[in-house]
């Protein structure tokens, strides 16, 4: 075949993938401006340079692009935490870094914000029928690797929760971000200033750090690599007259 033939088919192939694409950003813009009831299709399809008949083309309805801009924004979010290069030398630096991760994320993509507050007003339904849980499932085995390098290090402990430290981890980050304009009313403070958000990160890194922790004792015996001192025993005093 020529080549010229075979650039023609590569590019008429590209042109729907590049199609549907457009149409996906677009539409999570708009979901995240408008939420589900607001966003209509005509805009998105002007603002993807397509039109309605394509949009219902690749995306069937409204309800089932709302279901692929989930996926899109899961799908997003654990691709970059999986993109992550930890040093699980130093379990406790890597965890910070995890959760620095989170904390960041949530402040560059204020749409995810925005997507999940509507979803949650359908009481997740899109969630539970949109995204696989081998998202959720990826997220956990990325946390899990962390507190397993600190286990071996003998610096976290050993019965560590991993579910209560991934909601932990979640909710201090998402709660502060998603909350972020109600609350600077209500607490008559700007949490959007560098001072506070840094100062709200150091924290929840040590309120986490402080869950998984080995007692100190034993901690630093484990860095220094010898066994933990023995508990020291109360000198036995007589009872009664002497």
């Amino acid at each position: 075949m020529p080549r010229t033939k075979r650039r023609c088919r590569a590019r008429s192939r590209r042109a729907p993938d590049r199609t549907r694409e457009a149409l996906l950003q677009a539409a999570v813009a708009e979901f995240a401006r408008e939420g589900y009831g607001g966003a209509r299709v005509d805009r998105i399809s002007r603002a993807a340079s397509s039109n309605d008949r394509m949009l219902y083309y690749y995306f069937e309805s409204k309800e089932r692009l709302f279901h692929a801009v989930i996926e899109r924004c899961y799908a997003d979010l654990v691709r970059a935490e999986e993109a992550l290069v930890l040093d699980l030398t130093r379990p406790r630096a890597a965890l910070d870094a995890l959760i620095a991760f989170n904390w960041g994320y949530y402040w560059d993509h204020p749409e995810l914000l925005s997507i999940l507050a509507s979803e949650n007003l359908f009481e997740g339904r899109h969630v539970r029928d949109a995204i696989p849980g081998d998202f959720s499932r990826a997220q956990f085995r990325f946390l899990d690797k962390v507190i397993r390098a600190g286990v071996e290090a003998g610096v976290f402990q050993r019965d560590v929760d991993l579910f209560l430290i991934f909601m932990t981890i979640m909710s201090l980050t998402y709660f502060y971000r998603s909350n972020l304009h109600t609350l600077s009313n209500y607490l008559a403070v700007d949490l959007a200033s560098q001072d506070l958000r840094a100062r709200w990160l150091a924290h929840v890194q040590h309120v986490v750090a402080t869950l998984v922790a080995k007692p100190a004792a034993a901690a630093a015996a484990a860095e220094r690599d010898v066994e933990p001192p023995a508990p020291t025993k109360r000198p036995r005093t007589r009872q009664g007259p002497a």
